[in-house]
């Protein structure tokens, strides 16, 4: 039984080991290019040294592309908790738009590694399939709620999908703003955004009684 326990103990800690390692991966990744990260410079942010980081990374490629997967699966499983908390199409839009305030550094982050990557030349199908999944799981969430709203009388008879896609991309567009321009006001736009959404599938103030009632 002691032996269970240690090799379970010791299992726990390779994980947290292994985490905060990309944990730092991402967090030097989406503050400079992939080439000027070098694996000392994440060692010595660690705290650790360099040996550790090839034991659980084949080498810098392979610590980038875990750290990718791991700022994507991070942010599948918020949308997750996100879909649990509501029933109300409404509701669910809204928390999305303040959830992704409230989440604002660790999207950044997310955007700015995976523009990064999609200009650099290194081509990792894990990555690919993982971002395709986010992106197509952000569009369903929002999607499926808006064709939710337009049958409960919420929302004007909208395209759902390319409403969608509206709040999306915007979504992006101001994630990147906001790691470009200086005393950029991230929450204030993600508001405008709100607004803007709101008026495009036709969600007027004498509406918003629905989303209670609902």
């Amino acid at each position: 039984m002691a032996r269970d326990t240690t090799h379970t103990l010791h299992r726990s800690s390779g994980n947290a080991q292994r985490e905060k390692l990309l944990m730092v991966g991402l967090e030097l990744f989406s503050s400079r290019d992939f080439a000027s990260v070098t694996i000392k410079e994440i060692a010595k942010a660690a705290k650790v040294n360099s040996a550790l980081i090839y034991y659980y990374f084949r080498n810098k490629e392979d610590l980038f592309r875990a750290s990718i997967e791991y700022a994507i699966l991070q942010a599948l499983e918020n949308y997750s908790r996100l879909k649990d908390r509501h029933s109300n199409p409404v509701d669910l839009i809204d928390d999305w738009f303040e959830n992704n305030i409230e989440m604002a550094p660790a999207f950044q982050k997310l955007v700015k590694v995976l523009l990064d990557y999609s200009n650099s030349r290194i081509r990792l199908a894990s990555v690919d399939a993982l971002a395709k999944l986010f992106y197509r799981e952000e569009i369903s969430i929002l999607s499926n709620s808006i064709r939710h709203a337009v049958g409960l009388g919420a929302f004007d008879p909208v395209d759902a999908d390319r409403a969608a896609t509206f709040a999306s991309v915007h979504l992006d567009g101001i994630m990147a703003a906001s790691m470009i321009r200086r005393d950029f006001d991230l929450g204030a736009e993600i508001a405008n955004l709100r607004e803007q959404f709101w008026l495009y599938v036709g969600y007027r103030k004498a509406r918003r009684t629905i989303k209670k009632s609902a």
